[in-house]
């Protein structure tokens, strides 16, 4: 039997990681057919279900690339596609052709969490060469307190994809500033993939970059070729993400949105110290923390840091520190509310990075008390036993948050974030609710055979006279009626975000939304970037290879 485990040691790893995948959701969102949430306009959950939704309704009626979702606000659409990627939502909305909302969203996150156990796994794996440690750390990490309040608690699905890819990240940062900075390519790799999960998470791991490069000053003057490969690396991972970033920054240039003039105010949203500590004392689910066994290690790093021999797993500890002061009231955030780090929002965010920090030290251990394996297993299985307690707490402290699948079948379509950051700056939520659903004539004439599927208005119109008609969609720069009949007017919007044209004698308007010249360069640029990239790997590992056979060396 030990024969057979470890000849196939890899296969039956993979197996573990899938059979966790699932038993690690089943009390939350398996169980009985219900999934513990908040079915209120005020979640997370509610948003990224619409985006799925979105992107569903869009591919079924063979739009590919859709930059309007229009499940948002009965239809009249809700430009988030632009600001929040929905690159990695494909899987889920490819999902929905096969099953219903509820079912097909715990799929994904199934999918998710294996994901982030592979990715965890090996990118350790990788830079440590340990087996077993590699296991441990893909379960301290993938079932680490905040992840899983990321997932279901919050349901904030772009953070819970930027700490599936987060590792990658993290071993690129490690080999740029630490090991082999020709493996940059890594950085790249993981930074485009957040760069596409969730439009904050750059500004935070930036910040930990930063950090990385103070900490690490002396070296990088020594060995300038690392700052050459950081900036190779960064011009990279732009070329690649130029199809997120162009269409964003185009349509901010055409029109003020109201995440221009955030209202959350950063330094309120930092925690007292003791807050800190009990939250993640008692692991709670309900309130942002990174759990028991980390906020130990916090205590445990100031102690044991004189223990450590590597440079990179020292300054991640100290970085690791740092940013938990940040989350703290300790930290001067008033300073900062006229800089453009006010955009996080929540400070507690860093406990993303903090996470996976903490837990590289963890399994690092600095004091050698994980070398025998019973050791790594008794960590193992505290780690799955506090997330199951967690799990039930939740549900025991606030049962009436436990919902049906059926429920999430008849969600608030105006569940558009909190923030609302992608309406137009002067938009009210509330009179678009009472806004109707067919285009309103203001002067003579008439309007008939008004249809309307995905983006696309049309109508017949007679009898008019510069007439002005107001259309049931939010008037987002790329709508055009181009494809009109009679005397139509460009499209303008109102102040209220509702789109307006303007309509003479007898005719018939078509409405649609068409990709710009920006958004098709800017995917044109990401797509050969990406060939080019490919390309270049393949055409070096061949000549690697020509290399080996022939014996020779190519100068």
């Amino acid at each position: 039997m030990a024969e057979i485990l470890k000849k196939h040691r890899l296969t039956f790893t993979l197996l573990l990681f899938l059979v966790m995948s699932i038993v690690s959701l089943y009390i939350t969102d398996i169980n009985n057919g219900h999934i513990w949430s908040y079915l209120d306009i005020e979640t997370d959950g509610l948003f990224h279900i619409l985006r799925i939704q979105g992107l569903y309704e869009a591919l079924k009626h063979g739009t590919i690339f859709p930059a309007v979702n229009m499940s948002f606000m009965n239809g009249l659409g809700y430009i988030v596609n632009l600001f929040y990627s929905d690159l990695w939502l494909y899987p889920a909305a490819i999902l929905r052709f096969f099953f219903k909302t509820a079912p097909a969203f715990v799929i994904y996150y199934v999918f998710l969490n294996f994901c982030t156990f592979v990715s965890s796994f090996f990118t350790y794996k990788y830079a440590s060469k340990d087996y077993a440690k590699s296991l441990l750390f893909s379960f301290v990490y993938t079932l680490s307190t905040y992840r899983i309040f990321d997932m279901v608690r919050r349901f904030d699905l772009g953070e819970v994809l930027t700490l599936t890819f987060l590792p990658i990240v993290v071993l690129g940062v490690y080999e740029v500033f630490y090991a082999d900075e020709s493996k940059w390519l890594l950085l790249t790799i993981g930074m485009v993939m957040v760069i596409y999960s969730h439009s904050l998470s750059p500004i935070l791991i930036g910040i930990f970059i930063v950090l990385v490069m103070l900490f690490r000053l002396k070296t990088l003057i020594q060995q300038p070729k690392r700052i050459i490969k950081l900036v190779y690396s960064g011009l990279m991972a732009l070329l690649l993400s130029a199809a997120y970033f162009l269409p964003m920054f185009e349509q901010l240039h055409h029109t003020q949105f109201k995440l221009t003039q955030p209202t959350v105010d950063v330094a309120n949203r930092s925690l007292p110290v003791l807050q800190v500590f009990k939250f993640s004392w008692h692991n709670y689910l309900h309130q942002q923390n990174i759990g028991l066994i980390l906020i130990l290690v916090a205590i445990l790093i100031p102690i044991t840091l004189v223990k450590v021999k590597s440079a990179a797993i020292r300054d991640f500890a100290i970085i690791g520190e740092i940013l938990l002061l940040m989350t703290t009231k300790l930290f001067p955030w008033s300073f900062f509310e006229k800089t453009p780090l006010k955009i996080i929002q929540f400070p507690w965010r860093l406990d993303m990075l903090i996470t996976i920090l903490f837990a590289i030290y963890l399994v690092s251990a600095p004091l050698n008390f994980l070398k025998q394996d019973w050791q790594k297993i008794i960590l193992g299985v505290v780690v799955v036993l506090l997330m199951f307690n967690s799990q039930l707490a939740l549900i025991r402290n606030f049962p009436n948050q436990y919902d049906s699948y059926a429920s999430f079948d008849h969600l608030d379509s105006y569940s558009i974030g909190s923030g609302e950051e992608y309406l137009p700056k002067d938009a009210n939520l509330q009179q678009l609710r009472r806004t109707s659903r067919k285009p309103i004539l203001v002067g003579v004439g008439t309007v008939n055979h008004f249809k309307k599927q995905g983006t696309k208005l049309t109508f017949d119109f007679q009898g008019t006279k510069n007439t002005k008609i107001i259309l049931p969609i939010i008037g987002y720069y790329g709508y055009s009626t181009k494809d009109s009949l009679g005397k139509v007017s460009t499209l303008t919007m109102r102040k209220n975000g509702l789109a307006q044209i303007r309509v003479s004698g007898h005719g018939k308007a078509i409405v649609d939304y068409y990709p710009t010249i920006v958004q098709q360069a800017s995917r044109v640029i990401s797509i050969f970037s990406l060939f080019g990239l490919c390309f270049d790997l393949s055409y070096k590992k061949i000549m690697k290879k020509r290399v080996f056979f022939s014996g020779k060396k190519i100068l």
